[in-house]
């Protein structure tokens, strides 16, 4: 049967046809197959891999976390502990589907039974911890029982990450051999159908075939390295059937390309993923993180310059500063940081959105390279956040522009730096604050050291401390061991400052009892109102008088002295004229010198301002004493009382001693004398309580010492000091400094002097000019009998009899009939038995069985006593002792040793009410 040339053209075509369908659809089914494969590969060994990954990172921040939080009980960390198991058991929920392997499955069962112990056991600790508050046992628990199995998770997981990789790796092995496969299917198939078309062409017509030998040479070009660059197209030059061939293979071509590109994307996105989070690990500073990751994710996504600002609060403000760089460059580079709001880094990180710039002006920055400098084509701003809040700002410019993969690399590679700056930021937290742990251990065992080595100095002994390697619970004891003992020795100090307080109280009390009586009597004696004793008896009651107000005020100047050591002394701030300072001094001290032989003169600076800012109570004892020391120890000569302005030399010790208070507006009181001058070596001595230059039992000059002690810490609490120039044989030159009129601060009220110690309780003293009253006083000024005072009955009560003596002998002296007992409950009772005869009580407030507080009290409990005149008297004369008094019912308060004079007033005023 003879073919016709058009029916062997149908037939060869139309077998051919068969055969390249055949061929095409054998090669679109393996291609199929490899692409979908391949995807199905890509897709669920990266997502495995991405997700083991945050396994290891999730498995390091629960334990950094469960370690924080032991170590400085901040509930944050507990907040961050459960927040990373919730995400680590996530991605164990997400990833455990995932896994068909046998061993990969077996590894995520161990990985998941692992974590399960892991938080069991936590949770046990921790529910401990919160029940019996060891950090001791709970430290160790954590390390001996959760922290190994904590330190296990991330290996492990690192452990099915590495599985996966090498699956993945075997799978992009077989489908590249699959599409080797295929491709040599295809072209055997194409080689066959090119020359079985070549022999019917050479058979039918050689300008048949012209154009599809053309087509099959271009198709037969086709290698397979072309499918990373892109496949050629065919040009088309007619419209039959063989332009239709060739446009189906450009469409085709097109569609490989575009399918190609979207796996190369979607295969470099994930891959730079994969390179960046892991590239995280085994970093711990923040700095470190910044410069790697902006070195490079700049070059990966083609950028040519690169900035990370990190989140900083600023005294309350939030901003960013530039923590690292890519391609620095100081005179492209503006500013080091910026606040939120402003600026585009930012607005970018106050609205946490994206800021994308295009047309960049020229003058907007460069990036400058070896050969030259240009402008950037595109600027990217991205903000990092972590949950829900930006932690860092990212800026990148690049020559072109981002593409849309390489924004999307950006957001997802960002997403998770979020949780790592987050990380590495508590991390670094808690190494800060384990560091100022270790310092605080080494500081307290550096001073229990020192306290054995003490203990073992007083000892004796040269034993030789322990050095070891203690472990960690043997220090906490030693610590705790430390704790304990400072805290007794902190209670002894307090207790001792208890004691000492009770002694002086006591001892006042004690001192001015006996006093008291020997004062009354002595100026009962002195006054002789019977007229039986001689001059000579009446000089010895006068001088045991007198010898009682030395005690006194002996009594009152070591009372003065503890509260001047101890800072309760109450500080009066006022003007004070200096004028009124000289002249003060020549009344009370022109009778001591004409008394001596001695010359004694003030001189006051004209130059000087005419008032000083002080307290002139405190200034006038200070004077009083130092010009009391230069008449003492002054036998022939002249004292001087100078005031002036402080010279250079005296400043120059000042800056000596460090007084920052005092400057040249600083104003001198000079005290000079001719006396017999004081060693060099003995200068800071007779500062010292009870010490005087001659401190020997055979010196030559009385006295306590007590004066310049109590001057020099009077001095310190005015902000001042005291400078002594002397030469032995020559004389001494006192001066104290004070602070200006303009360099102290004016005080509307008193400054009350902080206590120094807590359980001091303060005491206070009648003040010196009262003393002077008292001890001036003399028994010639005592009146004889007052009416007033006859026909009344007063009520003494009192454990001293020589108290009770004494009062009673100067009240009856004035006409007035006197009761007496000897303790609250025996007042009581004679109170009772005379109850219309008593018209005052004189209550002692320290008494055996009942004191006189609750002795008062009982009295204002009896409706017939409720405005019966009671007068407290007391030695102990305690800071707030007349407020007890009155608050217990007293109707007025006198301290002891009592004033004859002062009693008859004070019982005047009460009798007439």
């Amino acid at each position: 049967m003879k073919l016709t040339i058009g029916t062997k053209l149908l037939s060869t075509f139309l077998f051919v046809a068969v055969f390249v369908a055949f061929a095409g659809i054998v090669s679109f089914y393996y291609m199929n197959k490899v692409n979908t494969s391949y995807s199905d590969l890509i897709e669920q060994q990266v997502s495995i891999v991405t997700t083991t990954r945050d396994i290891e990172v999730f498995a390091l921040q629960q334990t950094n976390d469960l370690r924080g939080y032991l170590l400085t009980d901040d509930a944050s960390f507990l907040s961050g502990l459960q927040t990373a198991n919730n995400k680590l058991n996530s991605r164990i929920s997400e990833t455990d589907p995932l896994l068909t392997e046998f061993e990969s499955r077996q590894l995520m069962n161990e990985l998941k039974q692992l974590n399960l112990r892991f938080q069991q056991r936590y949770e046990r600790m921790l529910s401990s911890y919160k029940k019996d508050h060891d950090k001791a046992a709970a430290l160790s628990l954590f390390k001996t029982e959760v922290l190994p199995l904590g330190l296990q998770l991330g290996p492990l997981a690192a452990l099915i990450s590495e599985r996966q990789q090498q699956l993945l790796h075997n799978g992009v092995k077989r489908n590249t051999q699959n599409v080797n496969w295929a491709n040599d299917a295809i072209r055997i198939m194409s080689l066959f159908a090119f020359i079985l078309t070549l022999i019917i062409g050479w058979m039918i017509s050689r300008h048949i075939t012209r154009n599809l030998a053309r087509i099959t040479r271009f198709i037969s070009s086709i290698t397979p390295g072309l499918a990373t660059t892109g496949l050629p197209r065919i040009e088309v030059h007619t419209s039959d059937e063989v332009g239709a061939i060739a446009h189906s293979f450009n469409d085709m071509a097109s569609a490989l390309d575009h399918y190609a590109a979207q796996e190369r994307d979607k295969t470099w996105l994930e891959t730079n993923i994969a390179k960046l989070v892991t590239m995280y690990q085994g970093i711990h500073d923040l700095e470190m993180l910044a410069q790697r990751f902006i070195t490079a994710i700049t070059p990966m996504t083609g950028a040519s310059y690169g900035v990370f600002y990190i989140r900083q609060n600023n005294g309350g403000s939030q901003a960013v500063h530039k923590l690292a760089a890519y391609a620095y460059n100081e005179r492209s580079i503006g500013e080091a940081s910026f606040q939120f709001g402003i600026g585009l880094v930012g607005q970018a990180a106050a609205d946490n959105q994206t800021i994308l710039l295009t047309d960049i002006p020229a003058s907007y920055m460069t990036i400058t390279s070896g050969t030259g400098m240009t402008s950037p084509g595109s600027i990217i701003i991205i903000p990092v956040e972590f949950d829900g809040q930006v932690v860092a700002v990212i800026e990148l410019a690049s020559l072109t522009s981002f593409s849309p993969i390489q924004q999307a690399l950006l957001h997802e590679v960002l997403d998770r730096l979020g949780i790592t700056i987050n990380s590495i930021a508590g991390r670094m937290q808690i190494e800060k604050l384990l560091h100022e742990s270790q310092t605080l251990t080494e500081e307290l065992l550096r001073q229990s050291e020192e306290l054995q080595l003490q203990q073992e100095a007083l000892k004796g002994t040269n034993e030789k401390l322990e050095e070891q390697n203690f472990n960690l619970e043997q220090k906490t004891k030693e610590l705790e061991a430390t704790k304990l003992e400072l805290e007794e020795k902190a209670e002894q100090l307090a207790l001792s400052s208890q004691y000492k307080s009770a002694f002086l109280a006591n001892m006042s009390h004690e001192l001015r009892t006996p006093l008291n009586s020997l004062l009354i009597l002595s100026d009962i004696l002195a006054s002789n109102t019977e007229g039986n004793l001689t001059p000579n008896q009446k000089k010895y009651a006068s001088t045991i008088y007198h010898s009682g107000n030395d005690l006194l005020r002996l009594i009152n100047d070591v009372l003065d002295l503890s509260k001047v050591e101890s800072g309760t002394i109450q500080i009066h701030y006022d003007e004070v004229k200096l004028r009124s300072i000289c002249e003060y001094a020549e009344q009370q001290f022109i009778p001591v010198a004409r008394q001596k032989g001695l010359m004694f003169t003030t001189e006051l600076d004209d130059s000087l301002p005419p008032m000083l800012y002080t307290d002139e109570q405190r200034l006038l004892q200070m004077l009083r004493n130092l010009l009391s020391n230069a008449f003492k120890f002054t036998s022939h000569g002249h004292v001087t009382l100078r005031i002036h302005l402080a010279d250079s030399l005296m400043l120059s010790h000042l800056r000596e001693a460090e007084n920052t208070i005092l400057d040249e507006s600083a104003i001198a009181f000079s005290i000079i004398d001719t006396g017999i001058g004081i060693p060099r070596d003995k200068h800071n001595l007779i500062f010292q309580a009870f010490q005087q230059a001659d401190g020997t039992t055979s010196r030559k000059y009385g006295g306590t010492g007590l004066g310049l002690s109590i001057s020099k810490n009077m001095a310190k609490l005015l902000n001042g000091c005291i400078l002594l120039d002397s030469v032995e044989g020559v004389g001494s030159t006192f001066t104290l400094l004070l602070p200006g009129k303009d360099s102290l601060p004016r005080l509307d009220a008193p400054l009350l002097m902080e206590e120094a110690a807590a359980a001091v309780d303060p005491i206070e003293t009648e003040t010196e000019s009262q003393e002077e009253a008292s001890s001036s006083c003399s028994a010639a000024d005592l009146k004889p009998i007052d009416p007033m005072f006859t026909g009344t009955t007063a009520l003494i009560v009192d454990d001293d009899m020589r108290n009770i003596f004494a009062i009673t002998t100067a009240l009856e002296g004035k006409g007035m009939t006197v009761l007496f007992a000897e303790n609250g409950v025996e007042g009581l009772r004679t109170l009772q038995q005379h109850t219309a005869a008593i018209d005052l009580i004189l209550m002692d407030i320290m008494l055996p069985e009942m004191d006189g507080y609750e002795a008062i009290r009982k009295i204002r409990l009896m409706p017939a006593y409720q405005s019966l005149p009671i007068i407290a008297l007391t030695a102990k004369a305690m800071k707030d002792d007349r407020d007890k008094c009155i608050e217990a019912g007293a109707s007025d308060y006198i301290s002891k040793p009592v004033h004859v004079d002062q009693l008859c007033s004070v019982i005047q005023v009460w009798l007439n009410k």
